[in-house]
């Protein structure tokens, strides 16, 4: 019996991206974990679960589409989904070199017509609609709970300074992957020293130097 052969790992595009002939046959719902731009031709990475470092660089038709749907801050793209899929009606220069496209995106409750250029003085509707994503345990937003939840068992500021330490690496990594949960462990960090803090002033130490591998966490 000849074994199940996946033949899409052997025609995947060799580039720093993911482009439309990675999704030749299989359609790919990804989460969105970060987001960047620049002044370049393709302004826009975004980053998501599993990309290999290989960002989905959207057109500006598909920037629209977001932008339509999830709002115009790419910061709160942050943990939503989407289906993408190669659309092989896409054209370049007059030729049907195929295109990635969407077709549900997440955090909309019912169908919603977004209207983009498709062409040069031309208008048309774009129907995305609504991806009902399983519930999954969210590990960075259940460790950010209880790391802030635990600022409160820290009596002094020596303590607190400890508790910190233990879970710098992972707050790091919140900076890096999910940007709003940092803020708020930064914030919690920042009422309990104040609340730890003698009235005649602060204390001159740097909350954020020292370093522990041990916190265990992956996100």
């Amino acid at each position: 019996m000849n074994d199940m052969v996946d033949m899409a790992q052997f025609v995947e595009a060799k580039s720093d991206q993911l482009n439309a002939d990675d999704l030749i046959g299989a359609p790919r719902t990804i989460t969105i974990r970060r987001v960047t731009g620049n002044d370049g031709d393709q302004p826009v990475s975004i980053f998501y679960d599993g990309d290999n470092n290989k960002p989905f660089k959207p057109c500006k038709t598909i920037r629209r589409i977001l932008m339509g749907v999830w709002g115009r801050y790419a910061s709160e793209y942050v943990g939503k989904s989407m289906t993408i899929y190669r659309d092989d009606s896409v054209t370049f220069g007059g030729l049907a070199t195929g295109g990635i496209r969407i077709s549900h995106m997440s955090h909309i409750e019912k169908e919603t017509v977004v209207v983009v250029m498709k062409s040069k003085g031309k208008k048309d509707g774009v129907k995305i609609l609504p991806l009902i994503m399983e519930q999954k345990a969210d590990a960075a937003a259940e460790w950010a709970a209880k790391h802030i939840s635990e600022l409160g068992q820290q009596d002094d500021l020596d303590a607190l300074n400890n508790h910190i330490a233990a879970g710098e690496k992972a707050v790091a990594r919140l900076k890096a992957n999910r940007p709003e949960l940092h803020t708020k462990v930064i914030a919690a960090y920042d009422l309990r020293r104040d609340m730890l803090t003698p009235a005649e002033g602060k204390p001159e130490t740097d909350m954020g130097e020292a370093h522990n591998d041990a916190d265990g966490v992956d996100f």
